[in-house]
């Protein structure tokens, strides 16, 4: 039989075909990230190196758009996250002061260092987004779900963002206009003609338990007597008191169970996490005090309901999960004061101090596993959780980065910015130093400082002496990015 003759591909089908597979590749790879370090040592006379100081009568020139810094004492990145793509830094920014409305959401480039407003409220003139009108009890109107003392923003699935505040209320931002509307909130408010559509599901769980009694036999007490004991409805014409109302079974509640049944919600801290699933994370200290702490999570598939995740009393008794607990050195503590979270798959960390010790603790999510990742003596206080070596100190910034997890020596003095690593299998803590030159080696003060994992990244987003900063951990050199 003959044999065929070898078939050739033309140049023009061979690139075609890896034309193809490049653009499939493409689609089945995460971009890297735009994140680009400048090495200052070779180029000191690059705008972005310059340092934030040099800079101070000009904010908003590096990168443009609206400024971070409008030269109040309480302007500061509070939280946020770097896009999966790790392009784009999403940031809650408290703006002014703290008792009023202005807060907002921004987004970075961290190509360009270029902003732009998401929503809220950077001053009078820069604002984007509405919330929603409610009448008030004593008259007149307001505009609900503003951004003012705004601590954190998370992504949800659906493009949107979830922005919470200090009183730990949720917002839903959407992420085409910048609309806001409520997501969550520990408690109802205490006007009670604040209840737009979303929050009225709320009230359900806080209706008036139906007392037993009727206009002819009240429900009165019994009183002590010379003669003996009198329940004073025995005063009255109906001689049988009525049968006790059966209690009805609890409804599914919005607000975070507490540790001791028939205490008040849990009010959970105010940083979050967010998964893949949009559901979202709260760690809750011992507040009020008796509730004690937990891992809570808000369930997407029901509602955005509290649940707990892992769960102790405040004198350490194990209610939900397994691990060690971190009660502090009393019952009546608050136990350490955890800020940014940081996730690593199923687990989520988080830093904290003093109460009695500056920790890094972690929880699994999926099954409420708690773990001491690190711990060190809180200044000259006694030694109540140990791990790890390493005279570093342990900050409230905290971010997960190449197997490693990152917090500053920041702890309750206005310390120039440190970084520390952490590492998570064994607790060890090492300090780096920033580069001489770089620019975050500056006066500062670290207690405004916060860290950002970049995703395909090594280099870290820090937040710091009113600026976002780019920092490569392995060197300590640094470069402003936006300011």
């Amino acid at each position: 039989m003959p044999r065929r003759p070898a078939q050739t591909l033309s140049l023009t089908t061979v690139n075609h075909r890896t034309l193809t597979l490049t653009a499939l590749i493409a689609t089945l790879t995460p971009a890297a990230s735009a994140a680009t370090l400048v090495d200052c040592s070779k180029d000191a006379r690059n705008v972005h190196c310059a340092r934030p100081a040099d800079l101070a009568q000009s904010a908003g020139t590096l990168g443009s758009g609206p400024a971070f810094y409008q030269g109040g004492s309480t302007d500061d990145v509070t939280g946020g996250f770097v896009t999966a793509d790790g392009r784009t830094f999403i940031g809650a920014i408290e703006t002014l002061s703290d008792t009023d409305a202005f807060g907002a959401i921004i987004a970075v480039d961290l190509n360009t260092g270029d902003r732009r407003l998401i929503s809220g409220r950077l001053n009078q003139l820069e604002q984007r987004g509405r919330g929603v009108m409610s009448a008030l009890d004593y008259g007149g109107s307001a505009e609900l779900y503003d951004l003012g003392n705004i601590r954190d923003v998370q992504p949800l699935p659906n493009g949107d963002y979830a922005a919470i505040n200090r009183d730990g209320v949720i917002i839903r931002v959407n992420g085409q206009t910048g609309d806001r509307t409520l997501l969550w909130r520990p408690a109802l408010s205490s006007d009670t003609k604040i209840r737009d559509g979303a929050e009225a599901k709320y009230a359900g769980d806080r209706a008036p338990a139906t007392t037993a009694g009727t206009a002819s036999t009240p429900n009165l007490p019994t009183i002590n007597t010379p003669l003996g004991s009198v329940n004073l409805g025995g005063l009255f014409a109906a001689a049988t008191a009525p049968a006790p109302t059966p209690k009805a079974p609890a409804a599914p509640t919005y607000f975070c169970p507490p540790a001791v049944a028939d205490s008040r919600p849990a009010a959970p801290l105010n940083h979050l996490s967010a998964d893949a699933q949009g559901n979202l994370y709260l760690l809750g200290g011992n507040n009020p005090l008796g509730s004690g702490f937990a891992l809570f999570k808000l369930d997407a598939n029901d509602d955005y309901r509290c649940k707990a995740v892992t769960q102790f009393t405040n004198d350490g008794t194990n209610v939900l999960g397994s691990g060690p607990t971190w009660n502090g050195s009393s019952v009546m503590t608050t136990g350490p004061l955890f800020a940014n979270l940081a996730r690593n798959g199923d687990v989520l960390y988080a830093a904290g101090g003093p109460n009695p010790n500056y920790i890094v603790v972690g929880v699994n999510t999926r099954t409420g596993e708690r773990s001491l990742v690190s711990g060190q003596r809180s200044g000259n206080g006694a030694q109540v959780y140990k791990r790890g070596s390493g005279e570093a100190l342990i900050g409230s910034a905290l971010t997960f980065s190449g197997g490693n997890l990152y917090t500053t020596q920041e702890q309750v003095t206005a310390d120039a910015f440190t970084l520390v690593r952490i590492n998570p299998a064994t607790g060890d803590r090492t300090v780096i130093t920033p580069a001489k030159g770089s620019s975050l080696a500056v006066a500062g003060s670290a207690s405004d400082s916060a860290l950002f994992a970049i995703p395909g990244s090594p280099l870290l987003l820090v937040w710091f002496a009113d600026g976002l900063h780019l920092l490569d951990p392995a060197t300590g050199m640094s470069n402003l990015l936006s300011r």
